[in-house]
């Protein structure tokens, strides 16, 4: 698990799983929404998320997840736009996962390890 961290400065990141799988959440604080994204070589697709988001990724199933990860700005290695939580934060507790709040995981600190994880 590679989690949690965000971008306050504008900054916009851009996901794409060229091989393997790998779930992506996307954690927006003060409305207590979480969007979780599972992307794969099976099925193409890039993932944008606006940079206030906390955001991560896990690897899913046996083999290698090969991650692209695309950002509108360059990093700054002097005044980095970037602040970190640990992967498994207490305080990421979401009151909906995709917009659903009947979700069994809502109100309960986030797990990485909940299916799917395969």
């Amino acid at each position: 698990v590679r989690a949690w961290h965000r971008h306050l400065r504008g900054q916009v990141d851009y996901f794409f799983v060229a091989v393997g799988s790998a779930k992506i959440c996307a954690y927006d604080e003060h409305t207590r929404h979480l969007v979780e994204v599972v992307l794969s070589e099976h099925k193409p697709a890039i993932l944008r998320v606006p940079g206030h988001y906390w955001h991560g990724f896990k690897a899913l199933g046996v083999r290698p997840a090969y991650l692209i990860y695309f950002t509108t700005r360059l990093y700054n290695y002097e005044n980095p736009d970037e602040e970190r939580r640990p992967w498994n934060d207490p305080s990421i507790i979401p009151e909906k996962i995709n917009g659903r709040a009947d979700d069994p995981r809502c109100g309960k600190t986030w797990d990485w390890n909940y299916p799917p994880h395969r």
